[in-house]
């Protein structure tokens, strides 16, 4: 009987240990996720603070323009930003302009395609309405 016993003692923990493994797998699954959710949060807030520093550099050279515009002191041109532009070629120029005029053709056939919808959806009779 006391063999029996070890027996039984012996397979429950074999059957328990893979068990408390699989656990520990997922408590270890577990922490490696919070911390790459924590590094991320991490990660986030260090771009998030790189925009309001540049957002508050940008306010602030902003700021000098108006200022130095208001008191006079700008004869020239002003740049608004520290490079040239780059200089615009006609074909460029056409590509963009025959885009904006398909957008704009495009826009107009789409609100003539729902006008007539919604033309055809209002002469419909509601199933509601007493037949004549």
């Amino acid at each position: 009987m006391m063999r029996s016993g070890a027996a039984c003692l012996a397979t429950i923990g074999f059957l328990v240990c893979p068990l408390s493994a699989g656990a520990q797998d997922l408590r270890d699954l577990q922490a490696r996720n919070a911390a790459a959710h924590a590094l991320e949060d991490i990660r986030l807030e260090a771009v998030q603070n790189q925009i309001a520093a540049s957002n508050a550099q940008e306010r602030a050279r902003t700021q000098v323009i108006l200022r130095d515009l208001n008191a006079g002191l700008v004869t020239g041109p002003v740049l608004l930003r520290e490079s040239t532009p780059p200089l615009v070629d006609a074909e460029a120029m056409r590509r963009e302009l025959d885009f904006d005029a398909s957008m704009e053709r495009l826009e107009r056939l789409t609100q003539e395609a729902l006008a007539q919808s919604n033309a055809r959806m209002r002469a419909i009779r509601p199933a509601s309405e007493p037949k004549e």
